[in-house]
């Protein structure tokens, strides 16, 4: 475990007091069309690449919204996740624990990559290859309970929440006729109106529940990510149980939301746009390269990422101060216009592998390789079972989860 806290700046943290007045209210939900960001935020980029914005806390903090601006909040040090430092953006208007709060994504240098380092193994890219046969059965099975449920069924509920729940719980070690219950809890800590109590209460069924998988670990022998956590790292001291609790919840936790939420808006994406539909079943070894583009196209982190600055620094000519923060808009950044070329079109033959959809720099996901994987896997077995493929309401609006924290669709009725 980390000998020390992480360092405290030596600078006063304290917001300044001359940041210029909020341009605009954080967040916006108002979209021109289900798979563009707020009009809002897309002026901005072209004209103030770094805004001053009101949070729901009442705080000021800055809006990024090009890909330089958001990569350098990122990856410099002079930014911080801790959420516990002074002028750390909140982004609630409620009295609410975060759900990453005090997990190793808040913390900052060698702190973060002593657990990082732990971790990093777990997600390579030859370990995520061999667990293709695994995706690959689980999606069919999912597939087929779409089947069974017959035309009309709803892709959301029979797959894409299904299907990411299933692969985290086999890495875990979770056993399978659990993971229902597991998508409940983390349906609650994602919900953006769930209250504090809700949010720990979930929290607690995670902890509880892995606490009793985290005692039969140290009984036998099982080949799964917990299993070797508590062989190579409680059993030595070098975690403590609560540690390890901590780890195996956020990686449930962060394993399942947004791949879950990509399945059904990057089907709904596909679906509404069928000269790509067409491209990719004629050319399914372009699938890789789509599956990247829908990454980039959708962003489905619609809040961002949140950074303080610990010491001033300039991002797109602006100097942000100490003690004031920052929210990195990814889905801006992956639609500025100075990296990707018509960037508010969805081109599946785009090389689009820079997109900042999983973050950038030492905080980027973990589990990105293992994300495409599953994205991959479910795109192509859809397609291939269902060459007529269509939406059943047609045109008809999509139900979005337009104000959750992860962007998606909360229903996808398909017919074949």
């Amino acid at each position: 475990m980390p000998s020390q806290p992480a360092a405290q700046p030596d600078a006063d943290t304290t917001p300044p007091l001359d940041t210029p007045t909020p341009e605009l209210d954080f967040p916006q939900f108002d979209r021109p069309g289900p798979f563009d960001p707020p009009e809002a935020f897309t002026e901005l980029r072209g004209r103030c690449p770094v805004a001053p914005a009101k949070l729901p806390s009442g705080q000021t903090s800055w809006l990024l919204t090009s890909f330089e601006g958001v990569r350098t909040a990122l990856s410099d040090p002079r930014f911080s996740s801790d959420m516990s430092r002074p002028g750390f953006p909140n982004l609630y208007a409620k009295p609410v624990d975060p759900v990453l709060k005090g997990t190793f994504i808040r913390m900052d240098g060698e702190d973060h990559m002593f657990y990082r380092r732990m971790l990093i193994g777990e997600f390579s890219v030859k370990r995520v290859e061999a667990m293709r046969p695994v995706v690959t059965r689980i999606t069919d099975e999912a597939l087929d309970r779409l089947t069974a449920a017959g035309p009309g069924a709803d892709l959301v509920e029979h797959v894409a929440l299904v299907v990411p729940s299933r692969v985290i719980c086999h890495v875990l070690g979770v056993p399978h006729s659990d993971h229902a219950s597991f998508a409940d809890l983390l349906q609650t800590l994602f919900d953006a109106s769930s209250d504090r109590d809700q949010i720990n209460a979930a929290k607690q069924g995670l902890v509880s529940y892995l606490d009793n998988l985290v005692t039969d670990r140290e009984q036998h022998d099982r080949d799964d990510l917990l299993g070797r956590l508590v062989r190579g790292h409680l059993v030595t001291g070098e975690l403590t149980r609560q540690e390890v609790l901590t780890i195996a919840w956020m990686l449930l936790a962060a394993g399942h939301e947004t791949t879950a939420h990509m399945i059904g808006l990057g089907t709904a994406a596909l679906l509404r746009h069928p000269d790509q539909l067409d491209l990719l079943r004629r050319e399914p070894q372009l699938l890789p390269r789509a599956v990247d583009e829908l990454l980039r196209y959708l962003t489905v982190m619609q809040l961002g990422m949140t950074r303080v600055a610990v010491a001033d620094a300039e991002v797109d000519g602006r100097t942000v101060a100490a003690g004031e923060g920052v929210v990195a808009l990814l889905a801006l950044a992956n639609r500025d216009p100075a990296v990707f070329e018509r960037p508010d079109e969805l081109d599946i033959r785009r090389d689009a592998r820079r997109h900042l959809a999983f973050g950038y720099g030492p905080h980027q996901c973990l589990g990105h390789t293992l994300a495409r994987l599953e994205l991959e896997v479910v795109f192509g077995r859809l397609l291939e079972r269902f060459p007529a493929l269509r939406l059943a309401d047609g045109d008809a609006d999509l139900e979005l989860r337009r104000e959750a924290i992860v962007y998606g669709v909360s229903r996808l009725a398909v017919d074949w």
